[in-house]
Parts: C-alpha cells; sequence; structure tokens
C-alpha cells in the first residue's frame, strides 16, 4: 500500500529497498543496532524486530502450569469453538470501514507515491553515474532538470579529468554529485511530508486494520456491510472469482475447517542487507487455522554489548558457556532463541491465556505464556535451555493452545483451540542451523560483516 513508502533512508538508500524512518541509521556499525530477523511485516509503516527476549523460567504464568492440569488432557481442541461465527462476523464487517479507509487514503497518495518512485530512480541514477537509470528527464520539473544538467557538467569535467589528470577536477565532480543527491534527498523529505500530512494518525488507521490484515472473510457478513461501497473488499465480495488476495467463507464455521501449514525452512549463512542490517541464520514455520495464525523462528540473538547493561550480559554468556557454543565476537552478544508471532482472533471459547509449548502440556512442556485480551497481534522472544534445544531438534511438536485459566490454586486448564506447527523439516533445518551457531561459523560470518576492533583501537576493522 502507498503508506508504506514515507521513510527517507540514509544517502545511498537509492540502491536498495527503501529504509522505513525508524529504521534509518541502525546499521551494523551504529550503537543502536539490532538484528533484524526477516519475519513478516506486522505494520504498514515499519518492520517486524525482535520483541525484547524473556527468560523462559521468568514467565509470568509458568509458576501456575508446572504442570499444566487440563481438563480430560484433551490439547486438540478440534470441535468448532462457540463463538467463532459471532466474532469473525464482527471483524469482517469492522474490515470493511477500515479497509475502506485505506483504499482511500491510498487513492490520496498514489501521486505522491509516484514522485517519490520517480525521485528515488533520479537518486539512484545519480549515485551510479548512470545515465540510463532516469529515463527521460522532463525539462518542466526543476530536479529533473538539474539532474539532466548535472550529467552534461558531470561528463565534461570527467573528459576534461582524462586529458589533465588534475585532482581538483576529481574533486569538483564528487562535490557536484553530493550536493545534487542532496537536493534529491531534500525533495524526498518535501513529498513525505506532505504525504504524511494526508496520513493524519497512521496509528489508529494501522490499528483498525490489523486485524484484517491476511484475514478470511465470511463474504455474507462483508456484503451486508459494505450497502453500495465499491471498495476493494466489496468488489471482491461481490464477485465469485477470486480478486484482490482477498479470501472468503460462505459460513463463518466454515473457516475452522481452513488450515494452511507450512514447513520448517532452511537457514542461510547470516549476511547483510541492502539496509546495512544483518538477515539469514534463522528456521522457521508456520500453522493457520481460520484467522489464527502462528508462527514461530529458531535464530540467533545478536545484540552489540554497549546497548545490554553488564548483568544481562553476564547472563547471557552465562547461558551461551552452558551450551557449549564458540560465539567470540567482542563486539556481540548472541543466544539462541524461539521467536514466536501469532495473530490471534478475540477470544472464540472464553480462553484467558495462551501457551506456545511441546507436547501435550503433561509435562514441563511450556516455552511461552501470554494473556489473550482482546486478541490481535502478540509476539515473543524467548531464550532457550539446552532441554528445549534438544526437543527441538529431535522434532517435537510445538503448538500454540489456548486455554481458559481458572482463578485460584492449582487451577485446571481447559483447551479451547490449538494450532500445531508442522514438524517437516524440523529436525534437519533446527540441528543445522544450531550447529551453524555452536561450531563458530556464526561468529565467523558475523565478524567477516562486522570486524572485531584492531588492537589498540577502539574501532571496527574496517
Amino acid at each position: 500500500m502507498a503508506r508504506a513508502i514515507w521513510g527517507v533512508g540514509p544517502a545511498g538508500a537509492f540502491l536498495g529497498t527503501p529504509v522505513p524512518a525508524e529504521d534509518a541509521g541502525r546499521g551494523p556499525l551504529c550503537p543502536g543496532f539490532r538484528y533484524h530477523t526477516r519475519a513478516p511485516a506486522t505494520s504498514r509503516t515499519g518492520g517486524y524486530r525482535q520483541p525484547e527476549p524473556e527468560l523462559k523460567a521468568a514467565a509470568v504464568l509458568l509458576a501456575l502450569l508446572a504442570p499444566v492440569a487440563l481438563h480430560g488432557q484433551d490439547t486438540t481442541a478440534t470441535a468448532v469453538p462457540p463463538a467463532l461465527a459471532e466474532v469473525e462476523t464482527a471483524r469482517s464487517r469492522a474490515c470493511v470501514g477500515a479497509l475502506g479507509r485505506i483504499d482511500e487514503l491510498d487513492a490520496v497518495l498514489q501521486p505522491y507515491a509516484v514522485r517519490m518512485e520517480r525521485l528515488r530512480a533520479l537518486g539512484r541514477a545519480v549515485t551510479l553515474e548512470d545515465r540510463g537509470e532516469a529515463g527521460t528527464l522532463a525539462g518542466t520539473d526543476s530536479v529533473e532538470a538539474a539532474v539532466a544538467r548535472w550529467f552534461v557538467a558531470d561528463s565534461t569535467l570527467a573528459a576534461r579529468y582524462i586529458a589533465e589528470k588534475v585532482e581538483s577536477i576529481q574533486v569538483e565532480r564528487t562535490e557536484g554529485r553530493a550536493a545534487l543527491v542532496e537536493r534529491i534527498r531534500a525533495a524526498m523529505e518535501a513529498v513525505s511530508a506532505e504525504a504524511r500530512e494526508h496520513i493524519g494518525d497512521g496509528d489508529a488507521l494501522d490499528a483498525a486494520a490489523q486485524p484484517c490484515d491476511g484475514a478470511i472473510f465470511v463474504r455474507s457478513a462483508v456484503l451486508e456491510a459494505c450497502a453500495g461501497s465499491e471498495s476493494r473488499l466489496c468488489r471482491a465480495a461481490a464477485d465469485s472469482v477470486p480478486q484482490g488476495g482477498f479470501r472468503f467463507v460462505d459460513d463463518a464455521a466454515d473457516l475452522w475447517d481452513v488450515e494452511d501449514y507450512r514447513p520448517w525452512t532452511t537457514a542461510e549463512p547470516l549476511q547483510g542487507t541492502a539496509e546495512g542490517g544483518l538477515a539469514g541464520a534463522r528456521t522457521a514455520a508456520q500453522g493457520r487455522r481460520g484467522n489464527v495464525v502462528v508462527g514461530v523462528a529458531l535464530a540467533p540473538l545478536l545484540r552489540t554489548r554497549a546497548e545490554v547493561d553488564s548483568a544481562r550480559v553476564a547472563e547471557l554468556d552465562a547461558n551461551l558457556r552452558s551450551l557449549g557454543y564458540i560465539f567470540d565476537h567482542p563486539l556481540f552478544v548472541m543466544s539462541p532463541i524461539l521467536e514466536m508471532q501469532a495473530t490471534v482472533p478475540a477470544p472464540l471459547g472464553g480462553e484467558t491465556h495462551l501457551l506456545l509449548h511441546f507436547g501435550d502440556l503433561s509435562g514441563d512442556d511450556v516455552i511461552w505464556s501470554g494473556e489473550v485480551g482482546t486478541g490481535g497481534l502478540k509476539q515473543a522472544s524467548v531464550l532457550l535451555s539446552a532441554a528445549d534445544l534438544e526437543r527441538l531438534q529431535a522434532g517435537e511438536l510445538v503448538s500454540l493452545t489456548a486455554v481458559i485459566l481458572p482463578a485460584g490454586e492449582n487451577p485446571i486448564a481447559v483447551p479451547v483451540w490449538t494450532v500445531p506447527i508442522l514438524q517437516v523439516g524440523q529436525t534437519q533445518n533446527v540441528t543445522a542451523l544450531l550447529q551453524y551457531m555452536a561450531g563458530g561459523a556464526l561468529g565467523r560470518d558475523l565478524a567477516a560483516l562486522v570486524p572485531p576492533p584492531q588492537p589498540g583501537t577502539g574501532t571496527p576493522g574496517r
């Protein structure tokens, strides 16, 4: 959507994916650097970032859940939850208005999006000194006219430098290019500022649209709420042929029959990104039932030592030693973590808590726990023990279960629904990634991307 473009990155951002404003300057040599794990985006104005990791033993509910007593020990919860139809019908109706407002805003922002993309193309052309990147230059546009003049002037200076070999000519070329790049960036900032005036309270709009992102809708509820609206969602609901990426069911109860499971992915080596961050070194899997979507990923937690307090550094280093892992980069701390990102609806059957767990919850199976609240996006990042890593590597089933947990001592939890994570590829890909972390290869790849300080200096080696 057009709203996603309004971050203007640092110089050089013309060469890659635009950097959201909140991420600008957070490259590997910056004190505020954080490892981006490239999980699905959670907002139209920014990307996913690892939540601050929790120690499993510190999770609020674990004292009450050791082990969890489950009513009938049934964690499958296959029956259609009693409030499914009510909750999903309400979601479908609400999304008509929320996505309609997004459509209206996108139409307003479209000219700004076109202008921003054109300015990025001009920036790439100047940065790369490639006239072809700019295409046809319009003399009626002041920025494009300036780019056209610069290419002529720079070509003349380049020819003079070849003939005369005078260093001041090269300096003049560099200064001219830098001044033009800055002019283009200033133009992008102006376009961005004007566009943001139209956006207004983007956070509120995002919050309203978040339950609609990737949701499967109840067709009848959408058509009832549309009442003549011509939004993309309404047009898709009225058409018997799927369009616009929207998915529908004819009856709300049919949602519980929609299941989608994605196997564990192959972990690529740690690598740099165009934005100056890090990616790779993660294996992930996803499960879906209806509009409950659960993704988990095994990845290394990477933090610069400068941004973590000394007690936390000691804790992370001790955890790594207990695992027997080799990691000796002086600028970073590292620990294996399990990330979870789940989209859950409002309670479908009175559930109060969510449990991410191994097995059937008959033993010490809970990895993470949290309250359901009103539903929405739930994120967690949990430091894993050696026992957890062994179970994950052995291919034990990981699931997210919603339970009703009554108040009082020794509560008996009643499961409402469960979404399992497919075990296909789990042992193979988890084992490969853990070996990459444990044997020193991760540390070596990180050192190649972010060289340790040279002896006698306080700065990285390059």
